[in-house]
């Protein structure tokens, strides 16, 4: 290591030393878990919103369910950034955090703001290969779906014609991930009221996708689809997709690993109206649940066309089939509930669910108000709604959701991406438990890892996250996996399994950190340093001095 290298990590740990010490002065003492709203304090300053009057009903339900965000680390700076839509009422917005949690809105200078037009679903994603995040921006009420390319110097370049993406009007979440093993992101896009089926479109390796749609198996009748999700629920090695959609339309759907998908929906899968969704081992058994966020009605009075039953969580037998343990799990009465994060808030190792509501529409009133919800963990697969006991009072028209480390303490906060209002940021306050968090890298065209399986073992138990892009109805999370780690010291083992089967192993990790593992790559073949050199040539004249700025 340089001397360079060695002063920046020095004025790293530096500043994370200061940094943890200041946020030990301003926060509760130890053992008094709680949330604190923070949002305009650390400069999210805006309103999402739709102005004029909608044309008919179609146009009022977009309007009113339509919004979301995403949060990664798009300029490589060691923190996490924030993209907000923003309806019709101005550009989007981009938050740039200096480090200490503390955001500046820099989108028009860095060029995916946009027209004020009806954004939806962003995701950040690596979409050429080149190891820095571009942007996905899904479009409702009209408005196509764009591709934002990163120029690697903190600007991005508007690709949306050239990468031939173009599902238009009604694409309100998107999830990406390399369904057919050739080492790019492909993208799967969810379509209410528009066109009602999920879409594939297949990433040629550079960026580009072609919708093969027709030839995926995916085409199975109306889809209402509000939230799709790449998960190997099987545990072959190759992700399958869920879809929480509206209306019973609930979908599973099994990668046959030639391309092509099969429906394996089960009577089993009977969400109402799904909205929100989240993929997660609930039960520390190895494999992957699932989380479908629907509508419970406390006067168990449909006045409307909305079931009254709540949300689902249902249970993988190992297999990729479910059951439904919703009523003995304790999470079934969630309201109106839009998106959902699973993820050990507390720490102490066991996951909880956190998920947004609300609609104000018609005759929806018992809705307008309704409570956004806390399910902590219980470690016996129950859960215990707390939402207003830790402080996350929330009773807005939330949509989108993110749980991502702000301010780089070591534990998640929650983003609620409200409609029609301004967003809220809960602060996560002194959990008990520590953490260890987990970031993969890959110097191939999959650069973050997504679709690998991170497992890590403390004792006896071992936990299992999954490393996606597009995580959320409308929202999308930073591609980490953090782990929850209790009073423990130490990991036992981190276990990585690569979407190509490679596996990556590190023993007796320190917790209180995040660690990136990189993906080992292949011995050069002999004689191959030629044709590489020339490739890399190539390359550079491609990209016409393009500036790159290094991992920090």
């Amino acid at each position: 290591m340089g001397s360079n290298a060695r002063q920046m990590g020095f004025l790293r740990t530096r500043r994370f030393l200061v940094l943890g010490w200041l946020l030990a002065l301003a926060r509760p003492a130890a053992g008094a878990w709680t949330f604190t709203e923070v949002a305009a304090t650390v400069g999210f300053n805006y309103q999402h919103g739709f102005s004029g009057t909608p044309a008919d009903l179609a146009q009022q339900q977009t309007w009113t369910i339509s919004g979301g965000a995403a949060a990664a680390d798009y300029d490589r700076d060691g923190d996490v950034d924030v993209y907000a839509v923003r309806g019709n009422v101005g550009p989007n917005l981009l938050f740039q955090n200096d480090g200490a949690g503390n955001f500046t809105e820099v989108g028009a200078a860095a060029g995916v703001a946009g027209a004020p037009v009806a954004g939806a679903g962003p995701v950040f994603a690596d979409l050429d290969g080149d190891g820095w995040l571009d942007l996905l921006v899904g479009g409702v009420d009209g408005s196509a779906a764009a591709i934002y390319r990163n120029n690697a110097d903190g600007t991005f370049q508007d690709v949306s014609l050239a990468a031939g993406f173009t599902p238009f009007g009604g694409t309100f979440s998107m999830a990406l991930a390399d369904f057919d093993h050739d080492d790019d992101l492909d993208i799967a896009a969810v379509h209410w009221a528009f066109d009602l089926r999920v879409t594939l479109w297949e990433n040629d390796g550079v960026g580009a996708f072609t919708d093969i749609t027709a030839a995926s198996g995916l085409q199975v009748g109306s889809i209402y689809g509000f939230s799709p999700m790449f998960s190997d629920i099987d545990g072959d090695g190759w992700v399958d997709l869920l879809v929480a959609a509206d209306f019973g339309t609930s979908r599973v759907f099994r990668n046959q690993t030639n391309g092509t998908f099969a429906e394996i929906t089960t009577a089993v899968i009977d969400d109402e109206n799904g909205m929100g969704a989240a993929a997660f081992d609930y039960d520390n058994d190895g494999d992957v649940d699932w989380l479908v966020t629907s509508i419970w009605d406390p006067n168990q009075v449909a006045e409307g066309n909305w079931g009254t039953s709540g949300n689902r969580l249902y249970r993988n037998l190992g297999n990729g089939v479910f059951e439904d343990v919703t009523t003995p799990a304790g999470v079934r009465e969630g309201y109106w509930g839009w998106g959902a994060c699973a993820q050990d808030l507390d720490q102490d190792g066991h996951t909880d669910l956190f998920h947004t509501n609300g609609f104000d529409e018609g005759v929806a009133t018992e809705f307008i108000a309704d409570p956004s919800r806390l399910f902590r963990a219980q470690g016996n697969s129950t859960f215990t709604e707390s939402a207003a006991a830790l402080g996350v009072v929330d009773s807005g028209q939330g949509r989108g959701l993110l749980c991502f480390d702000y301010d780089g303490d070591g534990d998640l906060d929650v983003f609620v991406a409200n409609n029609g209002e301004a967003p809220k940021l809960f602060r996560n306050d002194d959990p008990a438990g520590g953490s260890l968090r987990v970031r993969l890298t890959s110097a191939s065209g999959n650069s973050e890892g997504i679709g690998a399986v991170v497992r890590m073992t403390i004792g006896a138990t071992t936990q299992m996250r999954e490393i996606r892009a597009g995580t959320n109805f409308a929202s999308a999370e930073p591609a980490i996996a953090h782990f929850g780690t209790g009073l423990a010291a130490t990991v036992d083992e981190i276990r990585v399994e690569w979407p190509d089967g490679q596996v990556t192993t590190q023993s007796s990790v320190a917790v209180g950190q995040e660690i990136v593992i990189p993906k080992e790559q292949p011995a050069p073949v002999p004689g191959a340093g030629l044709p590489a050199l020339a490739i890399l040539f190539v390359g550079l004249a491609v990209l016409g001095g393009r500036r790159m700025t290094a991992v920090p």
